[in-house]
């Protein structure tokens, strides 16, 4: 059975509703990859490595994730810390910013529960693997290495591993502290989604052609180059295989999560054997979609509606 594992952490996702309520949801980037990836490709056994607490509030986000068919066998359960929160704020324009709350969340510590040997043995039969920049960012220095060891392990099973750099500054103590892991996760990945502003950010590259020749360099053989109104582009063992243009959504409410179902997507059709072209295509409608609604996750039914309908036309 095709199936894909997530690492990284889920949190309380709070959207205003007015000026005096919020709504409750559970999001966090490679979660959200996750849920796309089970809704693009029912049939794909989805599972998440992270870590929760013991508590109400952890239980309730499990069972979130149970409904939308995420597998938390391989979840680990931390008796002293609990889920981070976190909070939007959209402008006008859709663009969202963020307030978080999660210093010493149950996730941060999810490396140092169980020894590295003993997650390689007893992961679940996955074909691929997906963490992000902020699935390492959250982690102490010591457990970083670790889980480069945990991924390095899986990939010595025959696992295929993606990676999204996901770049947020606030993470990471100085743009040179992010290069170093950054070139870690890439020296162990086999797929890697980078956005043009991460490379430009980080290494001043200026555009498609040299984020993958960098990405050459790590022996990365699949590099998908989201450069914004450019469009996608998809490199093969270092060859422009192909080209998604970009689509303007005729709105856009919330960004939040764009990127994730892109990635979720686009990793489950590759999952299940589409070629790059096709899975492309797939994944740039998802996000179109997706920013047209609030917050991280569409509401199923509002996916089924309006996806679905529209992912063959």
């Amino acid at each position: 059975m095709a199936a894909l594992l997530a690492i990284g952490e889920c949190m309380m996702e709070l959207t205003p509703q007015g000026d005096k309520s919020f709504n409750k949801a559970f999001a966090g980037d490679t979660y959200n990859a996750l849920v796309y990836a089970k809704r693009s490709v029912p049939e794909l056994n989805a599972f998440i490595f992270s870590a929760i607490g013991n508590d109400d509030i952890s239980r309730s986000m499990s069972t979130e994730w149970e409904k939308e068919g995420v597998n938390t066998s391989f979840t680990l359960i931390s008796n002293t810390a609990t889920i981070g929160i976190y909070a939007i704020s959209t402008d006008v324009t859709g663009e969202r910013s963020f307030s978080y709350w999660r210093k010493n969340s149950a996730a941060s510590q999810m490396m140092a529960i169980k020894p590295v040997y003993e997650l390689i043995e007893t992961c679940p039969d996955v074909s691929c693997v997906f963490f992000s920049g902020i699935s390492l960012a959250i982690l102490s220095e010591e457990d970083k290495a670790v889980l480069i060891k945990f991924i390095q392990g899986l990939k010595a099973k025959g696992v295929k591993i993606a990676f999204d750099p996901n770049y947020r500054p606030a993470m990471w103590v100085n743009k040179e502290h992010a290069v170093f892991w950054l070139e870690q996760a890439y020296s162990v990945s086999d797929i890697v989604l980078p956005g043009e502003e991460d490379h430009q950010a980080l290494f001043a590259h200026q555009d498609h052609i040299a984020i993958a020749d960098y990405c050459q360099l790590f022996n990365v053989q699949e590099v998908i180059i989201k450069c914004g109104e450019k469009g996608t582009f998809a490199y093969f063992d270092g060859k422009l295989t192909a080209h998604q243009p970009f689509k303007a959504a005729p709105i856009q409410v919330d960004s939040t999560a764009a990127g994730d179902s892109f990635a979720g997507t686009y990793l489950a059709q590759r999952i299940i054997n589409n070629d790059i072209a096709t899975a492309l295509q797939q994944a740039s409608k998802v996000a179109g979609h997706v920013v047209q609604h609030r917050g991280a996750i569409m509401p199923s039914e509002q996916y089924e509606k309006v996806i679905n309908t529209n992912l063959t036309n």
